[in-house]
């Protein structure tokens, strides 16, 4: 350990995206034993969404709990005490990690992730707090650096994202079509939708199966929606592996989400010869899906949805052929072993990009101050 590197990565409890995005660069580089590694899982005791369970392959994993109505600065410098003294690397998307580290003047050099516009405008907020800007799709990657070209000259990076690959295109059983949505259950995502797509097909005497993988607060509302239907089943698996097993037998993947960066479950079905049908979103959905693999469609045409499967559903040939550009491309283009080292590369050019000069960290609200007491502070939020 006092030879190595110290590379600290924070992210929140929860499952989603970021979680697997951090899981599969983690668990997948081979760099990653260069450093001394450590996982800060950010607990917030409001956040009520289903906690990440898979194992991060990392020297440390801590859950770091804490509370919105507490004294921030407090939070901060408990944060901050866990991402050490030591010279190093900090690999985060979150304002919370980034403004301790500036706050308490942490040595190590902070690479933020830029998943979506959300992270885009954290970026431009916090300036020369980040030291280098690392993005999954080359459009949010450009957006950083325009935003501020002499700040971001050569510290924002474009680094294709990966996830693990099958060894073998899966068998499929192409008497239904089997149409499946993964994601978070909330109306951003589209889930409400595909009850109407489905009708649609229903009135071009086109049956299909549909899978719905994931969790969110539009669950009971989904189960209702659905009731009369035997078309349809609902799954909540705990790890990727459960996720694969369901996906390998899927065809097509309907995704009419209205805002994302680079959908982790757009390359995870990808990766088990499955299609993408999904809004034309600028960001990580241009740079993956391309004519011969997938549909981008206009948003908030169902319509247009329900063309494309009764197309697919018509043409068996065009089907399989598709499903295996997808298996292809993915080998090609987002194997998670090569592309976790990309990441890691950079990562380990930490000395490099520390910056000699940053702002201070910004400002909060007057009661996230060292001379308020934080009991004092949650007695007057009102936390129980």
């Amino acid at each position: 350990m006092i030879n190595k590197h110290e590379i600290i990565f924070t992210l929140p409890a929860c499952m989603g995206g970021v979680a697997s995005f951090n899981y599969n660069i983690i668990n997948h580089s081979r760099l990653i034993k260069n450093f001394y590694s450590k996982v800060i899982l950010l607990k917030s005791h409001e956040d009520n969404r289903p906690v990440f369970l898979d194992n991060f392959n990392t020297d440390e994993v801590i859950i770091f709990n804490y509370s919105d109505k507490e004294n921030q600065y407090y939070v901060q410098k408990r944060l901050n005490k866990l991402l050490g003294e030591k010279p190093g690397a900090i690999v985060t998307d979150n304002f919370l990690t980034i403004n301790a580290a500036r706050l308490f003047s942490n040595p190590k050099t902070v690479f933020h992730l830029i998943h979506d516009y959300f992270y885009v405008n954290q970026t431009i907020q916090l300036g020369n707090m980040v030291d280098v800007a690392i993005a999954h799709s080359s459009f949010f990657s450009d957006a950083v650096f325009a935003s501020n070209p002499n700040l971001f000259f050569n510290r924002s990076f474009y680094i294709p994202y990966g996830i693990q690959q099958l060894n073998k295109f899966p068998i499929k059983n192409t008497s239904t079509l089997n149409l499946v949505f993964i994601g978070r259950l909330d109306e951003g995502k589209g889930v409400m939708v595909l009850y109407e797509i489905d009708k649609l097909l229903k009135e071009n005497n086109i049956e299909v199966n549909w899978t719905i993988i994931g969790k969110g607060p539009k669950k009971e509302a989904l189960l209702q929606q659905w009731q009369s239907n035997n078309n349809v089943s609902f799954y909540e698996p705990d790890s990727t592996l459960e996720v694969y097993e369901i996906l390998s037998t899927q065809d097509i993947f309907v995704f009419p989400t209205t805002f994302e960066g680079t959908p982790v479950s757009i390359l995870e079905c990808l990766a088990n010869g499955v299609i993408t049908i999904t809004n034309d979103l600028p960001g990580g959905i241009r740079d993956i899906v391309k004519d011969d693999i997938g549909f981008r469609c206009e948003m908030n045409n169902i319509r247009q949805y329900a063309e494309i499967i009764i197309n697919l559903n018509n043409n068996p040939g065009l089907l399989k052929q598709m499903q295996h550009n997808c298996f292809d491309f993915s080998i090609a283009n987002y194997n998670i072993d090569n592309n976790a080292d990309n990441y890691f590369e950079v990562f380990l050019q930490y000395e490099k990009f520390k910056r000699k000069n940053k702002n201070n960290a910004i400002k909060m609200s007057r009661l996230d101050r060292a001379m308020f007491p934080n009991i004092l502070v949650k007695i007057i939020r009102g936390i129980k």
